[in-house]
């Protein structure tokens, strides 16, 4: 029994590691965090019309679950850091221009999304706006490298496009989430 105890501590001890290995190569670990989503439903937002109805089915999500995520840092173009956001099951790291101010900023052309609920081929494009938190005012450290951070706030929005005939979505339009990261 003892025995049996001792191996699922250590496995459960070794759980934060395994997170950490989602970080891409010549990358290191800044920390893990759980994301939670807050729909934003502005005037351009993407409304799924079926025929026959006046109301839409709305595609931001009200409640969409917490994600895990991991900030990784590694050299940017510039020498300096280049933080990178990996979310499970989200098509890799994203590589997240930083500025002086622990401001970060994302924007992928995602290509063509088959199968919507605008039931019409789509193009996207995703924005990621935001800034790092720490426990005071953003600096990076004498060496160059990040303060502790402590969370992260940020808009995520898909710019969603379609010139394919048969779509119930009008277009152009939009998906957005307010985005809260805290430590995991």
């Amino acid at each position: 029994m003892r025995i049996l105890l001792l191996s699922s501590l250590l496995l459960l001890t070794a759980c934060p590691e395994e997170t950490g290995l989602q970080c891409p190569p010549q990358t290191s670990i800044v920390g893990q965090y759980s994301l939670a989503f807050t729909a934003v439903h502005d005037a351009g937002e993407c409304v799924a019309v079926d025929a026959g109805s006046d109301a839409g089915t709305k595609l931001t999500l009200d409640n969409p679950a917490a994600k895990s995520s991991t900030l990784c840092v590694g050299t940017g173009p510039d020498g300096g850091p280049q933080p990178q956001l990996t979310v499970p099951d989200k098509g890799g790291a994203r590589l997240l221009d930083l500025t002086a101010d622990g401001g970060l900023h994302y924007s992928n052309d995602a290509g063509i999304a088959a199968g919507t609920a605008c039931i019409c081929d789509i193009a996207v494009v995703e924005t990621f706006d935001g800034f790092l938190q720490t426990s005071g005012p953003f600096a990076l450290r004498p060496d160059g490298g990040l303060p502790p951070i402590t969370g992260l706030t940020a808009t995520l929005a898909d710019s969603i496009t379609s010139d394919a005939g048969g779509c119930i979505c009008t277009f152009p339009c939009t998906v957005t989430y307010s985005i809260k990261g805290s430590p995991l």
